[in-house]
C-alpha cells in the first residue's frame, strides 16, 4: 500500500535576512578595500566574490540602523542585548525624550451605568541621544592584497565582529558616566546589591529591585560573566523563560535589564573605509599626530601605511542608549 507523498511544511528562518544583511555589508567592505589595495576595479571584485553585494536598503530589514550595527558582531552580548531592546531611529534628529508614563489610574471595574474613573497620568522624559560616534581603525598588512575575495572577507568579517563586540561591552556594561565621547553605562548610578548564599537569592533579589521600580520583571534578562551564566543556564533548565547573556565582564558579575526600560538609537548605516597611504598612531587612546607648541609634541609609535606596507580598514557608525530609572539591578563577587 502507497501513501501520497506529503509536503515538508515550510518554516520561515527568522534569521535569513539578518543574515543576508551581513554577508552583503561584509562583502561590500571588502570591495571596498580589496579594489583600493588592488588599485582595481570594484566590478573585478565583485566577480570574484560571484554575487551582488550592494548594501540591502534600510527598509529590507526590520529594527533601523542600530540593528546593522549590531549584525556586525551578532554572537556579542550587546548585540543579544540591543535585539531585545526598544529600537528608535534618530536620522535627521539630535535627541529624543522617550515617553515613561507616570501615576496613571489603573483599570478598574466599574457598575454598570457609573462613570468610569479618570485620573490626571504624566508622562515623565526619558533623553534618548544625541547619537555618538563608535569608530574603530585596524591595521594590517598587504598580504590580503594576495588573499582569494573570499578570503578576505572572512578576515574583514572577524575584525570587525570582534571590535564592534568587544568595544561596546566595554562601555555598555560599564559604571561610566556619560560624556561628550560615549552614552552612559547601564550601571552608572546604580547601586549593587549585597551578593546573597546563592544563585536562587540573587537571581530573585535582582529581579525584585526592578519591579519594586514599578517595571514588570517578565522583561528581565540576565547578563552575566561566563562562569556565572553557564551556572545558571545549567541549573534553570529549559523552561527557565529569562533570557541569560554570557558576556565578557568582571567575574562574580551578574546584570539584569529589563529590556522594556531600555531604548537604542542609531544614525545611519556603518561606514567602512580603507587607506594604503595614512600615518597612524598606534595606541589607545590615540593622540594627534603632531602638536605645535614649545616644543612640539610628537605622538608615538607612529607608522607609515605606505612604508609598512600595510593598509588601514576604519569603521564609523552612531548610536546611543538610555535606560529607564529603575530598569537596571546588578550584583557583583557572587559566590556561586
Amino acid at each position: 500500500m502507497s501513501t501520497a507523498p506529503r509536503p515538508i511544511p515550510l518554516r520561515p528562518d527568522r534569521d535569513a535576512t539578518a543574515r543576508e544583511w551581513r554577508r552583503s555589508f561584509v562583502n561590500n567592505a571588502t570591495v571596498t578595500v580589496l579594489s583600493r589595495i588592488r588599485k582595481t576595479s570594484p566590478e573585478e571584485i565583485r566577480l570574484e566574490l560571484r554575487g551582488a553585494v550592494e548594501p540591502m536598503k534600510a527598509a529590507d530589514y526590520p529594527g533601523g540602523t542600530v540593528a546593522k550595527l549590531m549584525l556586525l558582531a551578532p554572537t556579542s552580548a550587546a548585540a543579544k542585548l540591543f535585539e531585545l531592546a526598544v529600537k528608535v531611529d534618530l536620522s535627521g534628529a539630535s535627541s529624543f525624550s522617550f515617553p515613561l508614563a507616570s501615576m496613571f489610574t489603573e483599570a478598574k471595574f466599574v457598575e454598570e451605568g457609573f462613570p468610569i474613573p479618570v485620573g490626571q497620568g504624566t508622562f515623565e522624559g526619558m533623553p534618548l541621544g544625541p547619537v555618538r560616534k563608535v569608530a574603530l581603525i585596524a591595521a594590517l598588512t598587504n598580504e590580503l592584497e594576495t588573499a582569494t575575495a573570499s578570503v578576505a572577507s572572512t578576515i574583514i568579517e572577524h575584525v570587525l565582529k570582534v571590535a564592534v563586540g568587544n568595544g561596546l561591552a566595554k562601555v555598555l556594561f560599564s559604571a561610566d558616566a556619560a560624556t561628550d565621547l560615549a552614552p552612559p553605562g547601564l550601571l552608572f548610578g546604580v547601586t549593587p546589591i549585597a551578593a546573597g548564599a546563592s544563585m536562587s537569592d540573587d537571581l530573585s533579589a535582582l529581579a525584585g529591585a526592578i519591579s519594586a521600580a514599578g517595571i514588570d520583571a517578565e522583561s528581565v534578562v540576565f547578563v552575566a560573566a561566563a562562569e556565572q551564566a553557564m551556572a545558571i543556564k545549567l541549573a534553570a533548565g529549559p523552561h527557565f523563560n529569562h533570557r541569560v547573556i554570557s558576556a565578557n565582564i568582571a567575574p562574580g558579575m551578574i546584570v539584569a535589564v529589563a529590556v522594556d526600560g531600555l531604548a537604542i538609537a542609531g544614525s545611519g548605516v556603518p561606514v567602512v573605509d580603507v587607506s594604503k597611504h595614512g600615518t597612524l598612531h598606534l595606541a589607545d587612546p590615540a593622540e594627534q599626530i603632531a602638536l605645535p607648541g614649545a616644543p612640539a609634541t610628537i605622538a608615538a609609535p607612529v607608522i607609515s601605511m605606505l612604508q609598512t606596507d600595510s593598509f588601514a580598514l576604519r569603521c564609523v557608525a552612531r548610536l546611543s542608549w538610555s535606560a529607564a530609572p529603575g530598569a537596571v539591578a546588578w550584583i557583583e563577587n557572587a559566590a556561586w
